[in-house]
């Protein structure tokens, strides 16, 4: 890291946007999405309005933070991988409520890669942003009379293989998102049996197992950033500390519920396995489990 951290480029007020909502209604003649968001209305308003309390109190952090007392490089760095998230997991919401759950488990993994790496800058004082602002991470290439900014390949693995929330996520939602035969056909062939393959195309009906799965780890990501901001309450400024433990309270309430659907991680014959309980595509169909 650089010892003259005056030549690094100043920290200017970030700009935030911070509302966020629902996702508009989908036109009729889109596949099962209507049915999907009337569905995931009823079923799973609880959940939804509790995602958006949590989004509106990460925004409220954001904006607090904006000020001359907390514009610093740490701030900054943390700011820009949160932002990522933040944006990343409201798609996501989005896609759930149009029944889009093979896009709605790909964004909460790529959430939950921004969220590690956001709280692996805050818990090493932004060292390696600076060192890369200090090493000419942004310089005007007069070669390429093009503005650089230096790509900087930049993982937080050792974050993701400890972090009680952020680990058992990322894991889960990788192993759904890559091009896996079982995550397949969970995904777009849950129908399927040993006597028949059964895949589907562009199917968004709802589907309450996928629905509460994602809103699940969708509830517990947001747990995770607004514990980091509180954990780094020096860095960011926390309006509301109260409403954080209440939020977080019921969020972590909502998902330990032992009717909704979840994903546990288990080992049969000495192999890593997932066991998904609950799954089931109406509310009054009855549950089942599958093994992965």
């Amino acid at each position: 890291m650089a010892d003259d951290t005056s030549k690094l480029p100043r920290v200017a007020p970030p700009r935030i946007f911070p509302a966020a909502t629902r996702a508009g209604k989908p036109p009729v003649d889109a596949a099962g999405s209507a049915d999907a968001y009337r569905q995931t209305t009823f079923v799973l308003g609880k959940d939804i309005d509790l995602l958006l309390r949590g989004f509106a109190l990460e925004s409220a952090i954001a904006e607090a933070s904006s000020d001359g007392k907390h514009r610093t490089q740490r701030m900054a760095a943390g700011l820009g991988l949160w932002s990522r998230a933040w944006l990343t997991r409201l798609e996501a919401m989005h896609a759930l409520e149009w029944g889009n759950y093979v896009a709605a488990v790909a964004l909460v993994r790529a959430a939950t890669d921004y969220q590690a790496g956001g709280l692996y800058i805050l818990r090493d004082g932004a060292a390696e942003w600076t060192e890369w602002l200090a090493q000419g991470g942004i310089v005007v290439n007069a070669v390429a009379h093009a503005t650089e900014y230096r790509l900087h390949a930049f993982r937080a693995a050792e974050v993701l293989a400890a972090h009680d929330i952020l680990g058992p996520v990322y894991r889960a939602s990788m192993d759904l998102s890559l091009s896996h035969f079982g995550s397949t056909l969970l995904l777009v062939g849950s129908d399927s049996t040993p006597e028949r393959v059964l895949m589907t195309f562009g199917d968004r009906d709802f589907h309450l197992g996928l629905a509460e799965l994602v809103s699940g780890w969708l509830l517990l990501l947001s747990v995770a950033q607004l514990e980091a901001a509180a954990e780094f309450a020096t860095v960011f400024a926390v309006p509301d500390a109260a409403a954080l433990e209440a939020f977080n309270r019921e969020a972590r309430a909502a998902v330990a519920d032992p009717n909704r659907c979840r994903l546990e991680a288990t080992e049969l014959d000495d192999e890593k396995r997932y066991l998904v309980h609950n799954w089931r595509r109406q509310p009054g169909a009855a549950p089942k489990r599958l093994l992965l």
